[in-house]
Formats: C-alpha cells, sequence, structure tokens
C-alpha cells in the first residue's frame, strides 16, 4: 500500500470520528462550553494549593514540601490558562453544566493528589502516598467523605499536608462550583442559575444565586470560626480545633489524630467528654438545609423546627441514640457513645469516638441505614437525603388510600408545604433505586474480595454517602480495584450519581 493510500485511509477515518463527535470540537459544541469553565475552575484550584504551600514554608518550614504544592499549583493554573485562550465564553445549557460538575470534581482529585504522590517521592510511606491512593484521599476530602489511606500515620503528617486535607473537604463541603459562582460571578444570570442546579441545589436564600452562595459562605463561615473558638476553650490545641471546625462544619470527618475524635478521650484529655458534646450539634448543623440557617439568621425560629427535615434529622437521631444506647448495654457510656456515633452517620460527617468495627451486624446496620438516609438537602450531607427518604415514606401511605378512592377524587401528596406530583414521586423513588443498586454493586466488589456482607454494606455505605465511617476495609494495602470501586462511589453519591452518569455518556450522545 502506497504512502497517498496510507494518509487517505487515516484522513477518513479521523473524518468519520470528527463527525461523530462533532459537536465537542466546533466553537460552541459541549467540549468548548465545558472547558472555558474548567479553566476558571482549574485557577481557583491554583490559588486553593498555594495556602498549604504558604503554611509548609511558615510552619513546617520545608522547602521540599512548599514544592509538593506548587508544582501541582502551576500544573493547575497552566492547564486553566490554556482552556481559556483556547476557548470563548459561551451560553451554558443544563446538560453542559452537569458534565461541568462532574467533570472539575474529577479534575480537582486528580490535581489534589499530586502533593500526596509528591511526598512520596521525597519522604517514602512516611508523609506520601502512591498516586491511586493519592486520588483516593483527594477524592474522599473534596467529596467531604473523610475515608482515609493514611491510616495510623495521620498524628505524623506535617501541619501543611494535614491543612491540606482539611481545606478540601471544607471547600468540597459547600462544593466547588458554589465557591466559583461566589468569588467570579459578578450578576446573577441564567449561567449562574444552571451551574447552582448543577451540583444538586435547589433552594435559594434570595433571589439571586450569587448573593446565594456569598450568604451559603458567610454561615458556613460563621459556624466554624464559632466551632473553632469553643473547641480552642475546651482545651484543644489552635492547630487541631482548626481542622476540626472545618471538617465538622463540611461533615467530612478529616482529623488530625489517628484515632480521630476518640483520641482525645484515649489521651485522658480533661474536657474529651464535652469536647464530643460541642461537636455533635456543629455536625447536626452541617446535615441542615443552608436555607433553614438562613431562617435562623433571619429570626425565624419556628419556621426553622416547623421544616420536615429539621423535624425528622431530630427525631431520626433521637430513636437511633435510643436503639444503640440500649443495644450497647444501656450504661452512660452507650448513650455517650450511641448519640455521637448516630449523629455522625446521619449527617456523614464521620468522625468517631468509639471502635465501630468491633461492634455488632445490628448495630453496623443501624449505622448503615442512617449513611444511607443522609441529611438535609441543601446541607453539607450527601446519601439519599432525608427529604427523599421522607417523600418516599409518605408515597407509600399516599398510593394505599389512593387504592381506596374513587377515581373521580384528586389525591395529592402533600409534604410540610410542598406538593409532589406523580413525576416528582417517581424521580424521587428513580433516584433511590439508582443509589441503592450502586450500593449493592459496590458491596458485592467486597464481598467477593472475602469480606462479609455487614462489612461490605458499612464500607460501601459510608463512601457512597460521603460518610468516613469504616470498619477497616479501606487502608493503603486494599487491591486497586478495591480502591477505584470506593473513588467511583464517593464521587457518584457526592454529585447524586446523574452529572457523573451524563460526563461518562456525553461523548456518546448522538446529536
Amino acid at each position: 500500500m502506497s504512502k497517498l493510500s496510507v494518509w487517505s485511509t487515516l484522513k477518513g477515518e479521523f473524518e468519520s470520528i470528527h463527525k461523530r463527535i462533532h459537536t465537542y470540537h466546533r466553537p460552541y459544541g459541549l467540549l468548548s462550553t465545558v472547558l472555558y469553565y474548567t479553566g476558571i475552575l482549574l485557577i481557583i484550584m491554583a490559588a486553593l494549593l498555594l495556602v498549604p504551600a504558604l503554611m509548609a514554608y511558615a510552619v513546617d518550614g520545608n522547602i521540599t514540601l512548599v514544592t509538593c504544592f506548587v508544582v501541582p499549583a502551576f500544573i493547575s493554573c497552566l492547564l486553566g490558562t490554556c482552556m481559556l485562550l483556547l476557548y470563548e465564553k459561551s451560553e451554558l445549557y443544563l446538560g453542559a453544566a452537569i458534565t461541568l460538575s462532574a467533570l472539575v470534581w474529577l479534575l480537582f482529585s486528580l490535581i489534589g493528589a499530586i502533593p500526596f504522590w509528591m511526598a512520596r517521592h521525597y519522604y517514602g510511606e512516611a508523609w506520601g502516598l502512591t498516586y491511586l491512593q493519592g486520588v483516593f484521599e483527594a477524592m474522599s476530602g473534596f467529596t467531604a467523605t473523610g475515608l482515609t489511606m493514611y491510616g495510623d500515620r495521620v498524628a505524623d503528617l506535617p501541619h501543611s499536608i494535614l491543612f491540606w486535607r482539611s481545606l478540601t473537604q471544607w471547600v468540597g463541603g459547600v462544593g466547588v462550583i458554589v465557591l466559583f459562582l461566589s468569588i467570579l460571578v459578578v450578576r446573577t444570570g441564567s449561567i449562574a442559575g444552571k451551574l447552582y442546579s448543577a451540583e444538586g441545589r435547589t433552594h435559594r436564600l434570595v433571589p439571586s444565586v450569587v448573593r446565594t452562595t456569598r450568604r451559603i459562605w458567610a454561615i458556613y463561615g460563621g459556624y466554624t470560626l464559632l466551632l473553632l473558638l469553643i473547641l480552642f476553650a475546651l482545651g484543644m490545641p489552635l492547630f487541631d480545633s482548626l481542622n476540626h471546625s472545618m471538617t465538622a462544619l463540611a461533615t467530612g470527618g478529616f482529623s488530625v489524630k489517628n484515632q480521630s475524635i476518640m483520641s482525645y478521650a484515649l489521651e485522658g484529655h480533661a474536657n474529651a467528654f464535652l469536647i464530643e458534646m460541642a461537636i455533635i450539634p456543629f455536625m447536626l448543623i452541617g446535615g441542615i438545609s443552608f436555607a433553614m440557617h438562613y431562617q435562623l439568621v433571619l429570626g425565624n425560629v419556628k419556621e426553622f423546627f416547623q421544616n420536615v427535615e429539621v423535624r425528622a434529622i431530630l427525631i431520626i437521631t433521637v430513636l437511633a441514640t435510643v436503639i444503640l444506647g440500649i443495644s450497647l448495654g444501656l450504661t452512660f457510656d452507650s448513650f455517650r457513645y450511641g448519640s455521637f456515633q448516630t449523629v455522625t452517620a446521619l449527617t456523614g460527617t464521620g468522625f468517631n469516638t468509639a471502635e465501630v468495627a468491633g461492634w455488632t451486624d445490628f448495630q453496623k446496620f443501624i449505622l448503615t441505614l442512617l449513611m444511607i438516609f443522609g441529611g438535609g438537602y441543601g446541607s453539607t450531607a450527601s446519601a439519599l437525603k432525608l427529604i427523599r427518604v421522607a417523600v418516599i415514606f409518605y408515597a407509600i401511605i399516599w398510593l394505599v388510600r389512593d387504592y381506596l378512592l374513587p377515581e373521580s377524587v384528586v389525591h395529592r401528596l402533600k409534604l410540610g408545604k410542598s406538593i409532589y406530583t406523580h413525576q416528582q414521586i417517581m424521580d424521587v423513588a428513580i433516584y433511590a433505586v439508582l443509589y441503592l443498586a450502586l450500593l449493592v454493586i459496590g458491596a458485592l466488589v467486597f464481598m467477593a474480595g472475602g469480606a462479609s456482607a455487614a462489612d461490605s454494606l458499612f464500607e460501601v455505605a459510608s463512601a457512597e454517602g460521603n460518610v468516613g465511617l469504616s470498619v477497616g476495609l479501606t487502608h493503603a494495602a486494599m487491591p486497586w480495584w478495591e480502591n477505584i470501586t470506593l473513588i467511583i462511589q464517593m464521587w457518584a453519591g457526592r454529585l447524586e450519581i446523574f452529572p457523573v452518569l451524563v460526563l461518562i455518556t456525553s461523548p456518546f450522545k448522538k446529536h
């Protein structure tokens, strides 16, 4: 075959592929639309990496560690700048916004893993992780999950690495898109609204999306500062207080201690119990919608406590605490540990004050249910969300009554102040089925590796619900396929599955 015919064949194949995915390459196609905004977010990522770089220089006094953060910051900034130069700003439709949301979370984790990987290159396993383990740690951070590859090495890590872990959770708790909207967008428009919706948010504190995001950050930052002051007043070191306040409000759960919050009791801290009790309400705060916190700020206390999700989270907390307290032995400590583990599981925080790996399957199952339920819609918590659980529960009663009524009677499902249509009920049911299906698939991967059904469901529910509690299946020596399984679970769970499916299937979309 002559060179000319080979070239003609290759050119023909290229043109064929180009026709199939041409919308990715035209000036205002999906790729150009998504990558322009991705470029902006990557520059924000670069700025975030400079914060621990400064800490590595000022606190750790380690130039090599500074390099571990500056290099990925440079890479992120360079990629972001190239995207801004190569692609033009265009109107963002909802599908593109959803694709952007999923893509950015993945890219942030891939870049956020580099400091952990470089630390391994310079300092070995003491401070570093393999790249895959680093992606896991970064994804666990940005999704506010809290599962970690560091295990018992956490307490020996430099301040800059510890702070980077906490910062990823603090930013990820509210959402990177919300960060972008609050910092760089000047006025509200259709683009801002679509970006806001792409991260699974619908409630607005005020009509303007941009002003809503800034109020969210103000409330979020205020609560974080308040918890920091309380923990510091109770005798927790300042650095510990800063990190734990950030990850508590983010319902993330990364700790600067090997045994999480339990470490203070094990070390004999005088105020260990008070520290635990101080963290509980702030975990609940993180699991309640920002729209409800805004009502508190406005002084509408009655409306706050009349909210369906607020009532649900309080009732479930009391019931689960009683059940766990009884099963743990009806002692003061059983209710102490039961209440903390209940709240940390339900809100998806992931702090622990007890070795849940040694609990019975019944107790693990209670926590697994709580991790599947999750916190409030529009909060920093993930999982199914309590409003969906409530809709499914009341829909069963509504459906039974509907069968008993004459066909001429219009019977609507009303929950709180909202009336739900058949389509909305169907949407909730479909998402719940999809969520549970992903949970079962993930659990089967671990069961195939020899883990028990109870432990497998617990670990995967913790990852998919972005909780962070562990029965020991997550560790640095776990097989790569289990590692990737949990990465996907955390990623899909944080974005409520559909954005990830949209990103994966978008290249194959027919136009």
